[in-house]
């Protein structure tokens, strides 16, 4: 009797184990281009489960020192069908603004908006909400910071050593 109580606690766990991995969310990574000068952009969307979910979006390449990204995610609703209402996101813990208002001929439009943050390293966008069917489209742009090339410092501590020089020779007449 024991033993069959044992099992069945086991089978029990695999099975809770089971279905909780089957709704965990799987990251999408998500390549942003280069499209002018320092500005890199990328596009993504999902269609996500019916009920609560949540997505999980990674760039790449990771954004620069002193980079700033802005963006956000949207959802058309008609009357009521296919629609996604973001209950919050986040880039990297930045909070996007999230808001839902009527459109045009019986439409519903729901948002999340992320203003020009400073950013840098790895990017992950974070998206919650809760579907009634349909899916929903986002575009993510990063203005990247240069990063300075090796020429730059070995020039920089070349300038700081002339002046070192030019203040020894100052103080020793």
């Amino acid at each position: 009797m024991k033993k069959k109580l044992v099992v069945r606690a086991a089978a029990l766990a695999a099975m809770l184990a089971a279905s909780s991995a089957a709704l965990a969310t799987t990251p999408q990574t998500i390549m942003l281009t280069n499209t002018v000068g320092d500005l890199w952009t990328a596009s993504f969307g999902d269609t996500p489960v019916l009920g609560s979910f949540t997505d999980v979006f990674n760039f790449t390449p990771p954004a620069t020192p002193g980079s700033y990204a802005w963006g956000g995610v949207i959802n058309y609703a008609f009357l009521g069908q296919g629609g996604t209402h973001f209950t919050s996101a986040d880039l990297n813990g930045i909070p996007l603004f999230t808001a839902s208002a009527p459109g045009f001929f019986f439409t519903t439009v729901n948002v999340a908006t992320l203003l020009p943050h400073f950013v840098s390293g790895p990017l992950t966008l974070t998206v919650h909400g809760n579907s009634t069917g349909g899916s929903y489209g986002g575009e993510l742009d990063v203005h990247m910071a240069p990063v300075p090339e090796p020429e730059t410092y070995a020039m920089l501590m070349g300038g700081l050593g002339i002046l070192a020089m030019l203040g020894w020779r100052r103080k020793q007449r």
